[in-house]
């Protein structure tokens, strides 16, 4: 996989509801989606990081840390109940047909997941190609019994290996996807699915603890905790498992 075949887009717009201003927000003394920005950069397979915003400070944080913005997101493709992937059609529609640039692959950043490494990234793209496959998305285990709560408060159950007395370690492994860190895919497969999970899929697994998705306030504050504090975290746990 060449490096300047893949191409890192970095989406932004700046109407967030949940945190005004998200983006760029201070998140660990840096805007938010600076922390994005300069994993991306540092990935040695990465060969150009553009971030799609209709925002001009976001445009210009962006500018400051390295990322390109070869063109702006119009507002049709930036509002609330805008699809995202019109969004990403949009840059890469621009890049081919002003550039001449067609990436092999493209990989989706969004800002909302800082706990990102430049190791995820490598591993990421290592992965799809050891294993054959059009895409790959990154996500983390979850519990074994699920259940949903109706508008009564309802219990209903989705499913649970507890009720026929089965021990934990013997129950299926069961995963979410882990909010946004990773999404990687051939430029081919996205165009003609028209979706990020397209062909053959391939999963990243992350570390439960690293699954922050910034959406809301006590995320933000919750995600900034567990950020600054990531390194004192991975030293507990491989200390637990000594």
């Amino acid at each position: 996989m060449n490096k300047s075949n893949i191409l890192a887009l970095i989406t932004a717009r700046g109407g967030s509801k949940g945190i005004p201003r998200k983006n760029i927000r201070l998140f660990a003394g840096k805007p938010l989606i600076a922390h994005t920005i300069e994993v991306a950069k540092a990935a040695t397979s990465v060969g150009r990081v553009v971030v799609s915003t209709d925002d001009k400070e976001i445009a210009s944080v962006a500018l400051k840390y390295g990322a390109e913005v070869p063109i702006m997101r119009p507002a049709e493709f930036a509002g609330d109940a805008s699809a995202l992937i019109d969004a990403v059609f949009h840059m890469l529609d621009y890049l081919r047909d002003n550039e001449r640039y067609t990436p092999s692959h493209v990989l989706l950043l969004q800002a909302t997941s800082p706990m990102r490494e430049v190791g995820d990234i490598e591993h990421a793209i290592k992965l799809l190609q050891e294993r054959g496959g059009d895409s790959l998305v990154s996500l983390c285990r979850t519990e074994n019994s699920l259940f949903s709560k109706n508008s009564d408060d309802v219990i209903q159950t989705i499913y649970d290996g507890y009720k026929s007395g089965t021990n934990r370690q013997s129950l299926p492994t069961f995963y979410k996807l882990d909010g946004c860190m990773i999404y990687l895919i051939k430029t081919d497969t996205l165009r003609r699915e028209r979706s990020f999970l397209g062909g053959k899929l391939i999963g990243y697994e992350i570390e439960r603890w690293r699954a922050v998705d910034l959406d809301d306030p006590q995320d933000f504050v919750v995600g900034e905790l567990i950020y600054q504090n990531r390194e004192m975290i991975k030293k507990k746990i491989k200390d637990l498992l000594s």
